[in-house]
């Protein structure tokens, strides 16, 4: 955490690009830290949570993504944005927008100012929800639900998760890497009812490292692998959650607070409160 307050604030007061494709690198440090974490967790553990939490997080993208429309159809939202916000909130974030953006024909102003939307809102929760957990005295378990639901990007939750607790980050990592794989049904969808003609058709693929984390996982429950091996994984994969939140810090932009207006924020508000309470509220009745 500090390194990416200490970042940001570094690169708002410089005012220009410290870090060139700072973006870029963090967000291949977070996915390599992701495949690493695999070699900690049992594969049994990590179907066990899948199949436990399947109709819960199903349940959330659906929910979200209806709620997100609404919103936007309530506020006027062009409605190109409204599924760009939406989509980004019910699944995960960034990763989603860009996949979608082509699907539906968006301009760059408009990715941009739903990418830099997320992209506050995932540094707002890297802050305050680990403090929120501890006042609140969540378990590492609770903690690591409430993440995977209620944070947009998987970088953000694994590493937001992470200062909680291993334990949190684990149990996060798993339940948003299921919350990923709604991407293809919904950009599927997109592309059918409301994607451009030039689109439709289109291969929708999932990212790869989220099949490298399942075989590290499954690597490590069927194989003997030494301690030393296990320990060195998690010291690096650790090492690199830091590196990548000191990236996404530098990668901070006035630019990125500038371009977002009343509307984006008003959606992407409105939406991310209900889903931060309401699944807050989950996790405390659990």
């Amino acid at each position: 955490a500090l390194a990416f307050i200490a970042a940001a604030a570094t690169s708002l007061w410089a005012n220009r690009t410290i870090i060139k494709n700072a973006s870029k690198y963090s967000k291949y440090s977070l996915q390599t830290a992701i495949v690493l974490l695999g070699f900690s967790m049992n594969a049994d553990n990590l179907l066990t949570l899948s199949k436990d939490y399947a109709f819960t997080v199903s349940a959330y993208v659906v929910i979200t993504l209806i709620s997100g429309l609404l919103i936007g159809s309530i506020i006027r939202q062009q409605i190109i944005d409204s599924k760009l916000i939406s989509t980004g909130t019910a699944i995960c974030g960034g990763t989603a927008i860009a996949s979608l953006s082509p699907i539906l024909s968006a301009s760059p102003a408009q990715t941009g100012m739903c990418l830099a939307l997320v992209f506050v809102l995932n540094a707002l929760a890297l802050v305050t929800f680990p403090h929120i957990g501890q006042w609140l005295e969540l378990s590492q378990a609770q903690f690591g639900v409430w993440s995977a639901l209620a944070i947009h990007d998987t970088s953000s939750v694994v590493a937001t998760a992470m200062i909680f607790g291993e334990e949190a980050a684990q149990v996060a990592t798993t339940l948003k890497l299921g919350r990923t794989l709604w991407l293809i049904p919904i950009l599927v969808g997109f592309a059918i009812i409301g994607g451009s003609e030039e689109n439709k058709g289109k291969l929708v693929t999932v990212p790869r490292f989220i099949f490298l984390f399942i075989g590290a996982s499954v690597l490590a429950s069927f194989l003997d692998l030494p301690s030393t091996f296990i320990s060195a994984t998690g010291l690096i994969s650790n090492s690199l959650l830091i590196v990548a939140l000191f990236l996404i810090g530098i990668a901070t932009s006035r630019e990125n607070l500038k371009i977002l207006n009343a509307k984006h924020l008003i959606q992407g508000l409105a939406i991310w409160i209900l889903v931060v309470t309401a699944t807050l509220s989950y996790v405390l009745i659990q």
